[in-house]
């Protein structure tokens, strides 16, 4: 927000990110093991997220015709501009067809699972998220800068929760898949969550700015020795953070997250 002509001010946005790390799966604690050392993130597929529904592309042939035949109409008029209009009409009745229409929605899919997604949220104490992408409690949740200026997790856009995927056809590709990748069902509305993509780099591992990591929170179920390998990495990875637990609440089915040293 800009105050004066001098002084520009950043609304502070932590964003959070829920994972486990069981001392037996060799693979959950190496990453957690490069976050901390290697300041790495690891953006995922959505053919592996734990929602079949999230970024799945709806049928094209559930859209209202008329929006349809608009789109139709426009990529035709854009990708054979010389054609006449009788060959734009056979085109355009060709498009139509439920098999290029699943042809055309296989190949947004193919461009949205081949995008690296890392999913954050604007929460650090909802317990259902503790239990699910936390192991029972048992794991952490990484706390990053998530402010607009921020060049990494400043890029972080926030996920809309609807009944439906609409598809923007009217749009070129990116913006598609964009509206594609944040979006998810209403079911999941109190994760809050923010997501970073880069197309085509699913499954990669990415650097972050390393002062971007700010926190680490315990889980209230985490056992001391994997407490410890995690402050060890802390020290190798030269992370400057505050560590904070998790406790549940006395008198309610709730988490106060509270520092520690």
């Amino acid at each position: 927000m800009l105050t004066s002509d001098s002084e520009i001010y950043f609304e502070t946005m932590p964003l959070y990110k829920y994972l486990s790390c069981p001392d037996d799966d060799l693979e959950k604690m190496e990453w957690v093991r490069q976050i901390l050392v290697e300041h790495q993130l690891f953006f995922a597929s959505r053919r592996y997220f734990n929602d079949p529904f999230d970024c799945a592309i709806p049928s094209l042939s559930q859209i209202p015709g008329t929006f349809l035949k608009r789109f139709v109409e426009e990529f035709v008029d854009r990708k054979f501009s010389n054609a006449s209009e009788f060959e734009k009409l056979e085109m355009m009745s060709k498009l139509m067809s439920v098999n290029a229409l699943e042809e055309i929605r296989q190949g947004l899919q193919d461009e949205v699972d081949r995008a690296g997604i890392v999913c954050l949220s604007k929460v650090r104490d909802d317990i259902l998220m503790w239990a699910h992408y936390a192991d029972r409690h048992k794991g952490l949740c990484f706390e990053f800068d998530g402010s607009s200026n921020c060049i990494f997790f400043g890029g972080a856009q926030p996920v809309e929760y609807e009944v439906y995927t609409s598809i923007p056809l009217h749009e070129d590709k990116n913006r598609q898949m964009t509206r594609v990748i944040l979006t998810k069902s209403k079911h999941w509305s109190y994760e809050k969550e923010y997501r970073i993509f880069r197309p085509g780099k699913a499954s990669q591992k990415l650097d972050y700015p390393i002062e971007l990591l700010t926190g680490i929170i315990f889980g209230c179920m985490m056992p001391d020795k994997v407490r410890a390998s995690v402050k060890q990495w802390v020290k190798d990875g030269n992370c400057r953070v505050a560590f904070f637990e998790a406790r549940p609440k006395m008198a309610e089915f709730g988490l106060d997250i509270v520092r520690i040293d």
